[in-house]
């Protein structure tokens, strides 16, 4: 499950009619890299065969099953701060996150198997 806060939810969607199609979902994904290890990908399209959907505040949000593994839990806020405005990863499973608030790392022994691989 990924979460948003009332201010994520309304940067998003105001994003979203800036950007494109009005059903287009949210993209959270994992990529390898940043500072720490992993890092957050947000970009909005639409969903594939092999993705998770989750329905939040009435915006849609895939994610594929992989990246899922190691965010399990992820809530996701928006910062006004005039130095760094924008999105606020708060990851259950992230040991350790650079300043950027966008990368992150973990131990292997937080993934636990979920749901979906039952």
């Amino acid at each position: 499950m990924i979460t948003l806060t009332s201010s994520a939810e309304q940067n998003f969607k105001r994003m979203r009619s800036d950007e494109g199609p009005q059903d287009a979902s949210l993209r959270v994904s994992v990529k390898g890299g940043g500072c720490a290890g992993y890092e957050y990908v947000l970009e909005f399209g639409s969903p594939t065969k092999r993705d998770l959907i989750f329905n939040e505040k009435g915006l849609p949000i895939i994610i594929d099953k992989k990246s899922h593994l190691i965010v399990e839990g992820l809530k996701i806020d928006w910062s006004r701060d005039l130095a760094t405005p924008g999105p606020r990863f708060y990851n259950p499973k992230a040991t350790s996150t650079c300043g950027c608030s966008t990368s992150f790392s973990i131990k292997n022994e937080t993934l636990d198997n979920p749901v979906w691989m039952n």
